[in-house]
């Protein structure tokens, strides 16, 4: 693999960029088409586009948020707490509040 200078960096990071956002865009439109065909017809729910796009983005904001802290790492002006970690364990309890939830409801009907 060749070593990118500048502009072909920016380049494919702006290429990669509008990738990433028309991937988005299409799952959303996926998601969006398939309740519209449970909510109108009745058809059977299929969770698979949605989960992608809740993926996608949790990975993109977690990778970010692991970028940033290591650019700061070693800066001795900028100390902030591990972001990282407190909102994994923030996802994991909404998770784990919304499947408890959910399965009240379903042992309830």
């Amino acid at each position: 693999m060749k070593k990118l200078d500048k502009m072909d960096r920016n380049i494919q990071l702006r290429s990669e960029e509008i990738g990433y956002k028309v991937t988005l865009l299409i799952l959303s439109v996926w998601t969006f088409y398939d309740c519209w065909q449970v909510l109108a017809n009745g058809a059977k729910y299929s969770p698979f586009p949605g989960l992608i796009v809740c993926l996608a983005v949790c990975i993109q904001g977690f990778s970010q948020m692991a970028m940033k802290r290591k650019m700061i790492v070693d800066d001795e002006e900028y100390h902030e707490p591990n972001k990282i970690v407190w909102t994994i364990v923030g996802v994991i309890a909404i998770v784990a509040i919304l499947l408890s939830i959910g399965t009240y409801f379903l042992m309830k009907a």
